[in-house]
């Protein structure tokens, strides 16, 4: 009997730890599961997300991308600000004290406010009156707010994705959801379940085009760690950041952003409803400010969105403006003399083509010709050009190309687009009919097939105050990383021509008849403005939903002497016979500069 129990006991002891065994492989083969197995298949990665998820509220408080800075480093895309931001509570947040406290330093009734918090369910920023963006507090309302100490409310630093705060939102762009992009430019990541498909992405811009550089190691995260029933754990709010020596990336652009600020402001004001305006470094040919209109709002991104048109970026007929080409190519192929004079009798008496001035000019010099800009001249300097002559001119300014030059980063193939939106334009449709004898004149005078942006308009500017030499507008300056290490750099370059270059000798021809435009020509109205100013106005017939419109140009320089920027304005679909406001809108721009200038060299 003694012996049975002994072996009884053995055979219970021995079961025990059988059963303890099998519990131990069902801990440890969970353990796998959950820890191990999800570097392999992306469901077990799907459940042990949900179930770290489970136990967490989160809130975003900074998208992770990279900066977008001006040549100064000031923020394009925002500056971070004190926010409300509010977790669900289970129980009471605190008493009316503490709710009438908050509702002080956040400017809101009472009520209100307790509404907005007891229908919070998931975390949350208060947001502004408008619904665009968390509510933004100043020093005093952010510690009222904290000092209010109602349960699960802190206030947090957000980190705006605006590019609009200074008026940059067409050059840098946004982000919005793009599931096409998303899944062509993150096969591999989208595939393997790690980056949704609804995840934003840079769809515009500098955005788009430098996403992948952009797009940073993750969010910063504002987390708060729950119990078993629900509640919040106190005291466990924690900001997860993510990042290293190397992400996220800087990239510093030559936009000045006060400029930009001022110049959009300047539109606004001017009345500019459509069109863009282009200021570049008269020196080197960078992009200092690039606004257009009409403007958009990046935080209110959806479908077919009007507004996101970058129309310094976008070609159409550039009206008179086009007459530089036109004579650079006749200087240039030997066909006028710059001692020449022409009869301007106000029809040309071919083409239906005639002069805007009624009753015509009377005899003028080849520079009045230019200064007036009388479409009777220009048509028979145009007839004695081949449409290959015109053409190559064109190329020659950068017209009928793109400017911006690809980005190259080290170890990487190919190069990207900073700007992927600049359209090429162009002189002819396709190859030039020889039997339409109206084609050459009229393209001559920025009708017809001709087409260039405003960006194009402002380089030819610049190539003429460089002698033939057309520069390739930089955008991007320069790339950091998180460290502040420098990743890349990029120099002025210069965006040469199959063609070769405009003479020196046209360039200064040119440049001395814009400087009559404004002196005793169509530019007048500029002889008063701060600097000495030149140029070249122009205004192309268009049509818009069947009414004749007229889109107004204005390309030039200043101060004359020592000039140093190049600009062009752009007023679009504007009604016909109205004042001339890109001609205005260029003083004003001008003067802007001269005062920002001045204002500059006070603080340096």
């Amino acid at each position: 009997m003694k012996v049975d129990r002994t072996g009884s006991r053995i055979r219970r002891i021995g079961l025990l730890g059988i059963a303890a065994s099998v519990a131990a492989a069902v801990c440890i083969g969970r353990l796998a599961w959950l820890q191990v197995l999800p570097g392999v298949l992306p469901a077990a990665a799907d459940v042990t997300g949900r179930a770290v998820a489970g136990r967490f509220d989160r809130l975003i408080a900074d998208t992770g991308r990279g900066l977008i800075v001006d040549r100064n480093g000031l923020s394009l895309v925002g500056e971070p600000y004190p926010a409300l931001a509010a977790f669900p509570a289970v129980g009471p947040r605190g008493d009316d004290a503490q709710y009438a406290r908050l509702a002080e330093a956040v400017g809101m009734p009472p009520a209100t406010l307790r509404e907005w918090l007891d229908g919070l369910k998931e975390p949350a920023f208060l947001p502004d009156r408008d619904g665009r963006a968390p509510l933004r507090l100043d020093g005093r309302a952010a510690a009222a707010a904290e000092a209010a100490a109602l349960d699960g409310v802190h206030v947090l630093p957000w980190t705006p994705r605006d590019s609009s705060v200074l008026g940059a939102q067409h050059v840098v762009g946004y982000i919005g959801q793009n599931p096409a992009l998303l899944a062509a430019l993150y096969a591999e990541e989208t595939a393997r379940g790690e980056i949704p498909l609804d995840a934003k992405i840079g769809a515009m811009g500098l955005e788009r085009s430098l996403e992948k550089l952009l797009r940073g190691p993750g969010p910063v995260i504002a987390q708060r760690r729950r119990n078993a029933g629900g509640g919040p754990l106190p005291g466990d709010l924690r900001i997860v950041r993510h990042g290293d020596a190397y992400h996220p990336l800087t990239v510093r652009t030559t936009l000045d952003g006060r400029l930009q600020l001022e110049l959009s402001a300047l539109a606004d004001r001017a009345g500019l409803e459509e069109g863009a305006i282009v200021v570049l470094d008269a020196a080197t040919g960078d992009i200092l400010a690039m606004v257009s209109r009409p403007a958009y709002d990046p935080l209110r991104i959806a479908p077919d969105l009007a507004g996101t048109e970058n129309h310094a970026l976008r070609a159409v007929a550039p009206g008179s403006i086009f007459k530089i080409v036109t004579l650079a190519a006749a200087l240039d192929a030997g066909v006028v003399h710059p001692r020449e004079r022409f009869r301007c009798d106000g029809e040309y008496g071919r083409y239906g083509l005639s002069c805007w001035k009624e009753g015509g000019h009377g005899v003028l010099t080849l520079e009045e010709a230019f200064a007036e800009s009388c479409n009777v001249a220009f048509a028979r300097i145009a007839e004695r050009l081949s449409p290959e002559q015109l053409a190559a001119a064109a190329d020659r300014l950068g017209l009928g190309r793109p400017l911006i030059r690809p980005v190259r980063l080290p170890g990487a193939g190919g190069g990207i687009r900073p700007l992927p939106e600049e359209e090429s334009g162009r002189v002819f449709a396709g190859r030039p009919d020889t039997g339409d004898g109206g084609l050459l004149v009229q393209t001559a005078i920025g009708q017809r097939d001709a087409a260039a942006t405003p960006l194009q308009a402002a380089a030819a500017v610049v190539a003429l105050l460089h002698g033939g030499r057309v520069p390739a507008p930089r955008i991007v300056a320069e790339i950091r990383y998180a460290s502040g290490a420098r990743m890349a750099a990029f120099g002025p370059v210069e965006s040469p021509s199959d063609f070769g270059r405009v003479s020196p000798r046209a360039a200064a021809f040119l440049l001395r008849g814009m400087e009559a435009v404004v002196r005793e020509g169509t530019g007048r109205s500029l002889r008063d403005a701060a600097w000495p100013l030149a140029g070249k106005s122009g205004t192309a017939q268009a049509a818009k939903d069947g009414r004749p419109v007229n889109h107004q140009w204005f390309a030039g320089y200043g101060p004359v002497g020592k000039p140093r920027y190049a600009a062009a304005v752009l007023a679009l679909n504007r009604p016909p016979d109205s004042p001339h406001l890109a001609a205005a809108l260029f003083r004003e721009v001008m003067d802007a500069l001269a005062a920002h200038e001045q204002s500059s060299a006070s603080v340096r």
